[in-house]
């Protein structure tokens, strides 16, 4: 035994580590490291459970090897050098098992005593360690829920087997039923508890409430599990109606009900049934899945223990609960029982899956009652005497799980489904699609590591195709194993056709099939509805665009999305938007719906019009006067997704990018009319895009694609606003000479039209393109020719033509003409500006007092130009704003630096050259600044490099930008 100044340490409780009586303090981690080793005293650890208890997958350190060894140090300050052991992989906590209260109270519980008086009073002993939620006050989320609820299940086992006792021993009083009653309020699915407190009741005059309290348990777990109570209570509750005197002797507890006899007349009882399918030899992956299963196989026996594994059609969802239950069969020695779900698309009536188990069990048949209540409690009342292991495939509902529930502790049931089931499970366990590794690896045991090796990327294409899906690779690894002339290439050729499902075909087995399966557990009209999802040009679909394609409302389409994602055939990839992945795509085109363009022209027309009212947030004034906007408001049916607030423009647009691509891409090769929409989709999408920052190489070959497609009359104003687009999308990668050839263009075709919005406004790109070209001379030049041509518009575009001019002059060195145009801007102020306005009106006003020689005065609008450009989540536009804030701070004789190292640090990853040039530019000033003239230069070598990879060495832009640099290292 441990002396009064050793260590102790409580679990079963408020976790304390305690020296004599004296507590000792502990942080987070240290803590729940020492409990995890006090859990398995004496027992080695090793450092990944150690990882996995410590910290949560987000809070990961980058060695948690190095931070548990820090921990564990400072733990054998406080228990002994000793005490924490190393050993192997992992550490051993290595103190007397009584030092540690859980492992006392094991041990007092496990102490034989023959009589029940000295058993109580062992048990009662033990259960006075326990002070509280086991393992509460710890950090840790496993400990919440898995160690903890454990541990409680076990203590309060011993709860139990000490009110037996005391029923046993006639030690009935008020306290105690008082305490019945507490047990049956927080724990009211331990059947065991009540029949306690029925029989304290009975025992002590008050057999109307006796009788009461069996009605509660049978409202509380019909309407919390949908089962009935199981034998002993029953019986228990039969015998009190029948006011049986024997219950109210204290030496006579309930004795259940003699077995049925066995189906043989032989005296030998019939074997355990080992039922269990063979697992799969190529099993491979699933190692978290497993172990969660694993973990609750090993929970103490006092209950009964429910998994779910639930998933999509050939994930894997059998062979995975077969090798868990194949791993723990020998903590089930009363056998293991198996039944199918569902044969031939149908569900499997219980009262069959019943009737199976009873034969099984050694009930003769003669024996098995005709009813489904009857039969399922009778096979309770068997389950009750032993440890059995329960599989159910391909389950169909929640009634086929309730139906075999066993209602005494000691067994396990573990049950898979296509379907989300709603039922009281231990562990829900939601298989996804395998990674791309475990994909290879489970080809590589059907068809050879070194067949693999010999042709990578033609298994690489393959893994691709089979996208994840278990069954796919199985099929494929088979069709190949059983080729061996066949070139993994040859495979991968077939694979890569429209017809891909047909090649997933395999003794009995396909893709296709097993997809079939899980569409027919939807209604024929969703059913149906579902399939005109192939009508969609990607794997993805929003809630809008579904009820726009099905001709329903929202609420409706998101119903019917919610039945499709219970049964696995789509996932909710955001609240409002749904995916599926390639081969459930595939399934679906190979099959195109009857009326799938007419619907997928609808999901076109309600994408145009919310990019319509999302353009609107961004530019309120072009509403009422853009052509192009106008058209598109002409052009599309119904309100399409209104939007409050910037923010919710970004948070509706990223999500759905893919979709609307893909509508757009798709729409142009349509009808006459479809294409129009599309090339008006495409050429508005790549604006909102724009706006929200994220117009990129997508974009690009969008709006190449509007330009280069032959399309009809009608849709000549977005092909114009598509090269619009596109020069503005070429300048900002900095392919200057591309976007300055499309801005050209462009504006011929507006002054085609005599389109004097279209003109004025690229020719303001494409004064703004010379601009980062360079020329200011030319820039300016073209600006007044955008003036000229914006007198006759309205204010707001006005203004962008000003304000630019002014911008230009500024550059161009003509501080007062800048001025003079910044205030004539400013005469046409709206009563509220766009956000984007506000960030270009305080970037140029700061460019306006740099150039007039007032660094300090261009401090304050430079900022405010930060400001607005982070709340407009632009990468681009927030690292300009700083490159210009740390400007003015380092010609108003300030420190820039961190400025400076700020907006580099912002363009990490991004394609804008100029822009991240700028950055290093003024970087290297602020170096210089600071006496650093090693990594200025190392600042301007880099700039040089991206310079020459965008071929932008010859531009006047880069000339000055490296000769502003070349002096300023030799002044250092």
């Amino acid at each position: 035994m441990p002396g009064e100044s050793a260590v102790s340490i409580r679990l079963l409780g408020a976790f304390t580590l305690l020296r004599g009586t004296t507590p000792v303090p502990l942080a987070r981690r240290p803590a729940v490291l020492l409990a995890a080793l006090a859990l398995r005293i004496d027992t080695p650890v090793s450092y990944d459970t150690l990882t996995e208890l410590v910290w949560s997958p987000e809070e990961l350190p980058a060695s948690s090897r190095r931070a548990i060894q820090t921990y564990a140090s400072r733990l054998r300050d406080v228990l002994g050098r000793d005490a924490l052991m190393a050993h192997g992989d992992g550490l051993r906590l290595d103190l007397d098992p009584d030092q540690v209260d859980l492992h006392r109270f094991r041990r007092l519980v496990a102490t034989t005593r023959e009589e029940a008086q000295e058993e109580l009073a062992t048990l009662t002993e033990a259960l006075a360690l326990w002070t509280g939620p086991p393992l509460s006050g710890l950090a840790s989320e496993q400990f919440a829920e898995i160690e903890a609820p454990a541990i409680l299940d076990e203590l309060l086992g011993v709860v139990e087997r000490r009110n037996d006792l005391r029923l046993q021993l006639g030690d009935i009083d008020d306290a105690f039923v008082a305490s019945l009653r507490r047990m049956t309020s927080e724990h009211p699915w331990r059947e065991r508890t009540w029949c306690h407190l029925m029989l304290a009741l009975y025992r002590t005059g008050q057999q109307g409430e006796a009788l009461a309290t069996f009605a509660r348990l049978v409202g509380v777990l019909r309407e919390d599990l949908g089962i009935d109570p199981g034998a002993e209570a029953t019986q228990l509750h039969q015998r009190m109606l029948a006011a049986d005197r024997e219950l109210l002797e204290p030496a006579q507890p309930a004795q259940p009900a003699q077995p049925p006899k066995p189906a043989s007349s032989s005296a030998t009882p019939p074997p355990p049934p080992a039922q269990l399918p063979a697992g799969s030899p190529s099993f491979v992956g699933r190692q978290r899945e497993l172990a969660a299963l694993a973990e609750l196989l090993e929970r103490p026996a006092d209950r009964v223990l429910l998994a779910v594994v639930s998933g999509p059609a050939g994930i894997g969802k059998t062979t995975t609960v077969l090798e868990a239950a194949h791993r723990a069969r020998a903590r089930f020695p009363d056998g293991q029982l198996f039944a199918e779900g569902t044969s031939g698309g149908a569900a499997v009536p219980e009262r069959e899956v019943l009737g199976a188990f009873l034969r099984d069990l050694g009930v003769a048949s003669d024996d098995i009652p005709p009813s489904l209540p009857d039969r399922a409690a009778l096979f309770r009342s068997l389950c009750a005497r032993r440890r059995l292991l329960v599989v159910i495939d391909d389950a169909h509902s929640a009634d086929q799980i309730t139906a075999v529930l066993p209602g005494a502790g000691g067994c396990a049931v573990l049950v898979t489904s296509r379907r989300r089931l709603a039922v009281p499970a231990n562990l829900s366990v939601d298989l996804d699609l395998i990674s791309a590794a475990e994909s290879r690896e489970l080809l590589a045991t059907l068809v050879g590591k070194d067949r693999l090796a010999a042709e990578p990327e033609a298994a690489t294409a393959i893994v691709e195709t089979c996208a994840g899906s278990p069954l796919a690779l199985l099929i494929v690894g088979g069709r190949l194993a059983t080729r061996p002339s066949w070139p993994l290439a040859h495979l991968r050729d077939r694979l890569a056709g429209p017809g891909r499902l047909a090649e997933l075909r395999l003794d009995g087995r396909s893709v296709e099939a097993a997809l079939d399966a899980t569409a027919g557990l939807l209604d024929p009209p969703d059913e149906a509805r579902f399939r005109e999802l192939g009508a969609l040009p990607v794997d993805l679909v929003d809630v809008e665009s579904a009820a726009a394609l099905w001709e329903v409302g929202r609420s409706e389409a998101r119903g019917l999305l919610e039945q499709l994602c219970d049964v696995r055939l789509v996932e909710a990839a955001t609240p409002e938007c749904y995916a599926w992945h390639g081969l459930v795509g595939s399934y679906l085109r190979d099959r195109p719906p009857a009326r799938g363009g007419a619907g997928r022209r609808r999901a076109l027309r309600q994408a145009l019009r919310s990019l319509a009212n999302a353009r609107d947030r961004f530019r309120p004034g072009d509403r009422s006067h853009h052509p192009v906007v106008a058209a598109v408001m002409a052009a599309a049916d119904g309100d399409g997704v209104t939007f409050a607030r910037r923010e919710d423009v970004h948070a509706w647009l990223h999500p759905r990018s893919t979709l609307l691509i893909g509508l757009a891409r798709e729409g142009l090769t349509s009808d006459d009319e479809e294409a129009t929409e599309a090339a008006a989709l495409a050429a508005h999408l790549d604006s909102v895009l724009t706006e929200c920052c994220s117009a990129d190489e997508v974009s690009e070959d969008l709006l190449r694609a509007v330009t280069t497609t032959p399309l009809p009359a009608g849709a000549a104003h977005f092909v114009a606003a598509a090269r619009h687009n596109l020069a503005s999308t070429l300048s900002d990668q900095g392919r200057l000479a591309e976007a300055q050839e499309a801005a050209e263009q462009a504006i011929a075709t507006w002054r085609r039209f005599g389109d004097r919005y279209g003109e004025a406004a690229m020719l303001n790109n494409l004064a703004l393109l010379h601009g980062r070209r360079g020329d200011y001379a030319t820039a300016v030049e073209v600006m007044r020719q955008c003036i000229a041509a914006s007198d006759a518009l309205p204010a707001v575009l006005r203004v962008r033509c000003l304000r630019g001019f002014a911008y230009l002059l500024a550059r161009h060195g003509d501080a007062a003409a800048a001025s003079e145009t910044l205030a004539e801007a400013r005469t046409f102020r709206m009563p509220e500006w766009d956000l984007a306005e506000l960030y270009e009106e305080h970037k140029v006003e700061a460019w306006v007092r740099l150039a007039a020689g007032e660094p300090a005065l261009a401090i304050e609008p430079a900022e405010a130009a930060c400001a607005a450009a982070r709340q407009l989540r632009s990468a681009r536009q927030t690292a300009q704003s700083i490159v210009l804030l740390a400007r003015a701070r380092r010609l108003a004789g300030q420190d820039s630096l961190e400025t400076a190292v700020a907006g580099v640090q912002v363009l990490v990853g991004h394609h804008d050259v100029q822009t991240t040039c700028a950055a290093l530019a003024e970087l290297a000033q602020a170096h210089v600044c600071a006496g650093d003239v090693a990594s200025a230069r190392a600042c301007t070598a880099e700039a040089a490099r991206l310079i020459g990879i965008a071929g932008l060495g010859d531009t006047p832009w880069a000339r000055a930008l490296l000769g502003e640099l070349d002096p300023a290292h030799h002044h250092g």
